[in-house]
């Protein structure tokens, strides 16, 4: 039987394999065509090196482009990345990391792998 997720089937598995629970408090900050801010807090439910599943309190549409920023645990500092929700489900979204800094790989590789 064919798999219906053939051309994702490689993405899915590399996803599965390097993402890792994580429940911390989030803020999402897009900005509208008028150049307003919305601000959207939200609860990550998992993190990976590429992108994070978020539980959100409001409404950001898929392909919307965000800043998202969390306090990773254990770490005074606050780590703020460019992203774009890829997924809308209810109140559950997907990010996928859009060109994060060397400095911001290496923060979300010790989340991940720690």
């Amino acid at each position: 039987m064919p798999n219906p997720y053939r051309d994702q089937s490689s993405i899915y598995a590399s996803r599965i394999l390097s993402r890792r629970s994580l429940d911390v408090r989030a803020r999402l900050v897009a900005l509208q065509e008028t150049g307003e801010p919305i601000v959207v807090q939200a609860r990550t439910r998992d993190v990976s090196c590429s992108g994070a599943g978020l539980t959100l309190t409001g409404e950001l549409p898929s392909g919307s482009e965000v800043v998202l920023c969390l306090r990773p645990p254990g770490s005074e500092h606050t780590l703020c990345l460019h992203a774009v929700i890829t997924r809308r489900q209810g109140f559950r979204a997907g990010v996928r990391f859009l060109k994060p800094s060397a400095r911001q790989r290496l923060v979300l590789s010790e989340l991940c792998y720690a």
